[in-house]
């Protein structure tokens, strides 16, 4: 039983211990999740449990089937379901642009460069399991340039979820497509220092091109 201290909302604390024994496999994909016996694990009402169940239906670890009860959800990101979720990735990228394009005097934008900078070191280094934490930062930033928390949250989700549920291939592609995407953000540093950001569509969408490429 997880150990619950002072001020812990239930619900969360519920939330969290499905969540793991999702994540590490206890529950398998199809498996029935039970809020009487949830109830007695956890030593809480069925209220927080009910709750955390809603909120993992709607955060894809669960599914709900009418009158059977939730069931733990396929979790496992393939390659098409991660290019999938990068359409969104982009279509944020290029709003951000857009952002950018309107804005170009009131947006700072060297946190950007200093993170690509890092991409682009990492690479060199072949430290590949920090170039693409560092691309992943990259991508964060530049959607946190709408100023919107709710795509924060999203984009961060994201990340999480690939992270936490992408096969072994998922998780090569960005490594794998390393060279080409600093090349193109070598482009894109001097890009942003240029003030020219209509041009960094492209190298995003280069950089996309790349991955597909690599993945298929």
């Amino acid at each position: 039983m997880p150990k619950i201290s002072k001020g812990d909302r239930l619900e969360n604390v519920a939330f969290e211990y499905i969540k793991n024994k999702i994540t590490t496999g206890e529950y398998p994909t199809g498996y029935r999740v039970v809020e009487a016996k949830l109830s007695q694990e956890l030593n809480m009402s069925r209220t927080p449990i009910r709750r955390a169940i809603i909120n993992l239906c709607h955060s894809g670890f669960l599914v709900h089937q009418y009158n059977r009860g939730a069931f733990v959800q396929n979790t496992e990101i393939t390659i098409t379901e991660f290019f999938s979720r990068m359409k969104l990735v982009e279509l944020l990228m290029y709003e951000s642009t857009e952002k950018l394009v309107l804005r170009e005097d009131y947006i700072v934008v060297d946190d950007i460069i200093e993170i690509a900078e890092k991409v682009i070191q990492y690479e060199k280094n072949r430290e590949y399991e920090l170039m693409r934490d560092a691309f992943e930062d990259f991508i964060c930033t530049f959607i946190g340039k709408l100023n919107n928390d709710y795509f924060n949250r999203v984009i961060q989700d994201l990340w999480n979820e690939v992270n936490d549920n992408a096969t072994k291939e998922v998780k090569l592609i960005i490594v794998s497509a390393s060279d080409r995407i600093t090349d193109e953000l070598k482009k894109m540093i001097a890009i942003f220092k240029s003030w020219n950001y209509e041009q960094l569509k492209d190298c995003f969408q280069h950089i996309m091109n790349a991955m597909i490429l690599i993945a298929f």
